[in-house]
């Protein structure tokens, strides 16, 4: 579909037991901010009559590219699939997952080069209740990939004393290796984890999680994407 400058296509987009996050119009936890969910619309349909609200998480993703792109993004699908409940129901029958939640409610996703917004159309006594659920890809995409999440090991450049050390998930203990004959113990880190393909906010929430838990939410890898360009990034690590 397109609006002006913008181009965007439906794409079908199954229900998947692990995405349910992506849909779901409960309250979420503070790792969802590590997706990069920016916020969501929550609109109503009865009949021809739409009505919505843009209800935000994130200001500081909100940039006014992502405003003027999600304000297209409704002016067209209140041209299209929300111009009516008969228009949405007669989109609804192609664009239905394989696997829903309930026999009516339909999910589907939009995604342009930047974001990413997961919808979902679920009936009510008189009329349909619509989320718009939109991401940052920046976050979005990685995380899907599972780059977000703790690796198995990483090696890191202890902070406190410049040695080169192991760390082993879900182990309170850190081993440290002799590293006198390593010139620059940073680098030698980073080569490493490249090779096992760690990115530097796992390292940085598995050095957390070994000092105060893996329980904590100081070891959600996602809160030190500042390490690399995004987010926040704690004190302690300032020095990997």
């Amino acid at each position: 579909m397109e609006s002006g400058a913008l181009k965007m296509a439906f794409e079908r987009k199954p229900f998947l037991f692990e995405e349910d996050h992506l849909y779901d119009d409960l309250p979420f936890v503070d790792r969802s901010m590590g997706f990069g969910h920016i916020g969501h619309v929550r609109a109503e349909l009865i009949w021809y009559d739409f009505h919505h609200m843009w209800c935000p998480d994130r200001k500081d993703l909100a940039t006014p590219a992502f405003r003027r792109e999600l304000k297209a993004l409704v002016g067209t699908l209140r041209k299209g699939p929300f111009i009516s409940e008969p228009a949405l129901d007669s989109f609804g029958s192609t664009m239905r997952p394989l696997e829903v939640v309930g026999d009516y409610d339909i999910f589907f996703k939009v995604q342009s080069e930047g974001y990413s917004y997961f919808v979902r159309c679920h009936p009510m006594e008189r009329g349909h209740d619509i989320t718009i659920r939109a991401y940052d890809n920046a976050l979005l995409l990685p995380e899907l990939a599972g780059k977000h999440e703790l690796p198995e090991a990483c090696y890191t450049a202890l902070p406190e004393s410049g040695e080169l050390a192991l760390l082993v998930r879900n182990r309170r203990r850190i081993t440290a290796y002799d590293s006198d004959e390593i010139q620059d113990v940073r680098r030698e880190a980073d080569m490493l984890n490249e090779i096992i393909g760690v990115t530097r906010a796992q390292e940085a929430a598995m050095y957390m999680g070994c000092k105060h838990g893996f329980d904590q939410p100081c070891a959600w890898p996602w809160q030190y994407e500042g390490l690399g360009g995004h987010g926040k990034q704690h004190k302690e690590m300032e020095a990997i």
